[in-house]
């Protein structure tokens, strides 16, 4: 198989977004956080092509996805692509935003989906009543996303970005450093303005209340030195989720693969070995 990966394009309704799709084997589908783009799983795309097939995509308005304009729903975007690369019950990696879109599909499609791993996920319904200290615990992640929110609204980029850093990326050093700093540079005006989000419509009730409905495998990754209250939200979510189990990266902010790869890569491989075979 080349190394060469052409970027491909799939309608949908009111715009275009972006994916790469590579490799044969069961099946992985990549997600990327709204501080990112599927660049930041460049790597990974690389290795896990060689035995599965793999898809990485970015959504409205990152990337190279054009940016939504009227109602969409990012869950019926994924079923979409799903539907067009004839993919059958996949694993789906969903970290932070893209956890939370990872969770409202297996809930309003749940035989599109094999099984989650999620990465510091997001997901609908979040409440501050769901974590000790309630609100308190998240007075980090509301100072520094509201200097980042005023830095850019001041048009200093590079501040906001150095916030963004102190709050998701605080263990990033070298390329994965320069690359965050590039993704959020390319991708500001949904990351500081949700551009895009406006826009997002739900599928169904939020995930909050509905998470003992999910029955598919699940695994939960989070960083010790990502924001405080994540830790909180996984064990929220795997309270909820039947079998579901919290894994602790020591060492890994928010953007764990790019902070921690090689701690990211074994808990990918034991959870994807454990699974029971399925999909195409």
């Amino acid at each position: 198989m080349s190394d060469s990966i052409v970027p491909k394009a799939l309608d949908v309704p009111g715009g275009k977004i972006a994916y790469d799709v590579g490799g044969s084997g069961p099946p992985i589908v990549l997600l990327h956080e709204g501080i990112a783009d599927r660049r930041m799983w460049d790597r990974e795309f690389a290795r896990l092509r060689r035995g599965h097939r793999v898809v990485r995509y970015d959504l409205r308005g990152y990337g190279g996805s054009a940016p939504a304009t009227s109602e969409y729903s990012p869950v019926r975007d994924l079923v979409a692509l799903l539907e067009h690369l004839d993919l059958a019950r996949p694993l789906i990696v969903g970290p932070s935003v893209g956890g939370k879109i990872a969770l409202d599909l297996t809930l309003a499609f749940p035989d599109r989906v094999g099984a989650l791993l999620l990465i510091a996920p997001g997901y609908s319904g979040m409440d501050y009543d769901h974590v000790p200290g309630g609100k308190a615990t998240f007075e980090r992640d509301e100072t520094l996303s509201k200097a980042a929110s005023d830095a850019w609204a001041a048009g200093k980029l590079d501040e906001a970005t150095e916030h963004l850093r102190q709050l998701w990326a605080s263990s990033l050093t070298g390329r994965a450093l320069d690359l965050f700093r590039t993704m959020v540079r390319d991708n500001a005006k949904e990351v500081f303005e949700e551009r895009s989000g406006r826009y997002e419509t739900r599928e169904g009730a939020p995930a909050a209340a509905r998470l003992a409905e999910i029955r598919v495998p699940t695994r939960i990754l989070v960083g010790d030195q990502d924001n405080p209250a994540m830790p909180h939200c996984a064990n929220f979510l795997a309270r909820g989720i039947a079998g579901a189990k919290v894994q602790l990266v020591p060492g890994a902010d928010h953007l764990l693969n790019l902070s921690r790869p090689e701690a990211f890569d074994a808990e990918l491989r034991g959870f994807v070995e454990g699974l029971p075979a399925a999909g195409k």
